[in-house]
């Protein structure tokens, strides 16, 4: 797949550190780049999806997981458009976003400006610069903040986390392993609409939005699915949960409790046990669990979106496994 690269990112990373290392103190740089691909369902089903690219690696959805060092302040991310609308970064519940521009607005039908975008844009073929200072710990939901209806459900979302401290999510909040869970869903007549450049005849809005699919990770559950790995008996593992969908989704973790510490990087005085936990349209949250049998285990949505288009029993699943 070819990609253009900002000129700044054809340096690299270690010589554009070190060149502007007047400048950007203390700040880690990403260059990331959107894409178009096709992406083959369940089915055989075909749809055009958008994604986020990380330097030379092919988009994919979500978009590569951003992993602050503890020891980083302040980051800062080149973004490269080669699609052909104009698209955005943001990142909610993060500090520091420095606001150096103003954000994209249209003229509608009735010769009114209105606001396309949260912050400001990058155009087709272009490259900005997102940057944000005082970053805090947490896992959060980095997503393109223009036209954010569409451009979410095309595939421009990914993860970035951030830890307080090596094995600390939080100041004082140890953990032994990880699992991260992005959920996300494709409708694929929008995706069809978009593919045809008929967005906005066809189809007018995402608000009657039927999504067909389900995804965890980018991927429906198939049989066959091989399980994620939730830590060990006796070991804390800690559940990032982030949610790209167009809907609230409910979590569970078949037949535990989660203890919810967290959400969009903002720590609870008061941690929560939950069966099934809420978690919002492009929301995070951070819960703690604590195995205490080796035993092979079920995540699925309480609302019960488990299809694959029109087949049973796929969807949003994930299958885990706890090691002795």
């Amino acid at each position: 797949m070819k990609f253009q690269m900002s000129p700044l990112a054809r340096f690299g990373v270690l010589g554009f550190s070190l060149a502007l290392a007047g400048t950007l103190q203390s700040a880690q740089i990403f260059n990331l780049h959107a894409d178009k691909f096709t992406k083959t369902l369940p089915g055989g089903v075909e749809v055009e999806m958008w994604g986020f690219g990380l330097g030379t690696a092919d988009a994919t959805v979500p978009g590569p997981t951003l992993a602050v060092a503890p020891t980083e302040s302040e980051i800062v991310i080149y973004l490269t458009n080669n699609l052909e609308v104009p698209i955005s970064l943001v990142i909610p519940g993060q500090n520091g976003f420095v606001r150096d521009g103003a954000h994209g607005t249209f003229t509608d039908g009735q010769l009114r400006e209105r606001a396309r975008s949260f912050v400001k844009e990058t155009q087709p073929g272009q490259w900005s610069e997102y940057r944000w200072n005082n970053v805090g710990a947490g896992t959060f939901l980095y997503h393109s903040g223009s036209h954010a209806a569409l451009q979410v459900q095309m595939g421009l979302y990914g993860a970035l986390k951030r830890d307080a401290a090596l094995g600390q999510v939080y100041t004082g909040v140890s953990y032994g392993s990880e699992v991260a869970l992005l959920l996300s869903e494709i409708d694929v007549d929008v995706h069809e609409a978009v593919r045809l450049n008929q967005y906005g005849t066809t189809i007018k809005s995402m608000i009657h939005s039927v999504p067909e699919y389900f995804l965890v990770n980018g991927e429906p559950y198939t049989a066959g699915q091989v399980p994620l790995p939730a830590g060990a008996v006796g070991q804390t593992t800690l559940f990032r949960l982030l949610n790209a969908c167009y809907d609230t989704r409910v979590p569970v973790l078949n037949g535990h409790y989660l203890k919810v510490i967290a959400e969009d990087g903002q720590k609870y005085t008061w941690p929560k046990e939950q069966v099934a936990v809420t978690l919002p349209a492009l929301k995070t949250i951070d819960a703690l669990w604590v195995p205490d049998t080796a035993e092979a285990l079920m995540l699925y949505d309480r609302r019960l979106n488990l299809v694959n288009g029109p087949a049973p029993d796929g969807g949003l699943y994930q299958r885990l496994t706890v090691a002795p």
